[in-house]
């Protein structure tokens, strides 16, 4: 089988693949060319699986690094089950170190099937639904500017100061991101002003008249930025009855004010899934507590350069990281389960963390535990439709 990008010519050929695996309508005048690179799987010079390949750069713990995020998963119904899709997905672990990856993402159909390939569930994000009456004890704002496509540079910088304060958020460096055409697409992103002029928080949004505004995107350097941006949503409450937040999750900005409103409602989403493809890279980029520690892990990742020992020792906030084949170590981990526990923020700990599949302890590990504390977590796929 050859795994390789797929030619421009060769287009068609995935679009009626992901139509015969999606379940969609081919279109031959629109479905002749992709956008964005594609890996393919070819069995006798013909295509039968293909994966979307984006590129982007996500903080982790203060650092910046190289993510892929892989969408429009497909294979051809009639060729299912010769390994297609697991041989690009090897093919995408044995050359990300020398593409400087460290973590991939994907958005789910099935966590159990995508956990073979060591991806775990990071993100149960949520929406967040709030009758505008509800909010009447945040004062109605007008300190915010309508983006046109002019603020680009303010507008993108602003992004990415909000992705530093959680942890796997995407950095945005051009247009594609935002809607510079709000008035003839009714797509809607306002930034807001301090009182010293100075961006300090957005948020992007649709009204769905009469049932709801709904906020695909909400972003605040401060609680003031926060309420104001809450104050000018409320401007709409003429004309739709609830304000819709999507993509929260348990201690974000808006999950802790709504947190203290009644008659809140919340529909919990899959969210996205994650795998590490450098383990070294990640472990020497974390964040580590001042006073000293010491774990070692034992990878049963099936990656070479993720297999084996990986001894930590830590002060002062850095560590050094040795990999080695083998030795003693605190902790045995799974991919998918070392994916959960250094990725999704989620604080586990001794008594916790036995309960996810992948995990054994062979210590208490507490230095380890210590050094994936609860962190402010969200990757979200930035390209996006409401």
């Amino acid at each position: 089988m050859e795994i390789r990008f797929i030619k421009p010519e060769e287009a068609v050929d995935y679009h009626k693949i992901s139509a015969a695996s999606f379940i969609w309508n081919f279109n031959k005048d629109e479905d002749n060319e992709v956008n964005v690179p594609v890996i393919g799987a070819f069995n006798d010079d013909k295509l039968i699986a293909g994966i979307e390949v984006f590129d982007f750069k996500c903080n982790y713990c203060g650092n910046i690094l190289n993510a892929v995020v892989l969408s429009g998963i497909c294979s051809q119904p009639e060729y299912r089950r010769m390994g297609g899709i697991r041989e690009i997905f090897n093919e995408i672990g044995k050359t990300a170190i020398e593409n400087d990856i460290t973590f991939g993402f994907l958005a789910p159909f099935s966590i159990s099937f995508y956990e073979k390939f060591g991806y775990a569930n990071l993100n149960r994000i949520f929406a967040i639904k709030v009758p505008f009456d509800k909010l009447r004890q945040i004062p109605k704002c007008t300190d915010v500017e309508l983006y046109t496509g002019e603020q680009l540079d303010e507008l993108c910088k602003l992004h990415n100061k909000c992705a530093m304060n959680e942890n796997l958020m995407t950095l945005r460096e051009d247009k594609k991101h935002f809607c510079e055409k709000p008035l003839e697409e009714a797509d809607y992103t306002y930034i807001h002003r301090d009182s010293s002029g100075e961006a300090d928080g957005y948020t992007r949004f649709k009204v769905n008249r009469p049932d709801e505004v709904r906020v695909e995107e909400i972003f605040a350097l401060n609680p003031e930025s926060l309420y104001g941006l809450i104050g000018f949503l409320r401007n709409y409450d003429g004309i739709a009855k609830n304000l819709i937040v999507r993509k929260q999750y348990q201690g974000s900005a808006f999950s802790c004010l709504a947190d203290r409103i009644d008659d809140v409602t919340y529909e919990y989403n899959g969210g996205y899934a994650g795998r590490i493809y450098n383990l070294k890279k990640l472990l020497e980029n974390n964040a580590y507590p001042t006073h000293y520690g010491k774990f070692s892990i034992l990878s049963l990742d099936e990656l070479e350069q993720n297999k084996g020992i990986f001894e930590v020792e830590y002060e002062n906030g850095k560590a050094v990281v040795n990999h080695k084949s083998e030795g003693d170590y605190d902790i045995e981990l799974t991919a998918a389960a070392a994916a959960r526990l250094l990725l999704a923020g989620e604080g586990h700990n001794a008594q916790t963390a036995v309960y996810i599949d992948g995990v054994k302890l062979k210590t208490s590990a507490d230095d380890f535990f210590r050094a994936f504390p609860y962190r402010a977590t969200r990757f979200t796929d930035s390209l996006w439709s409401v």
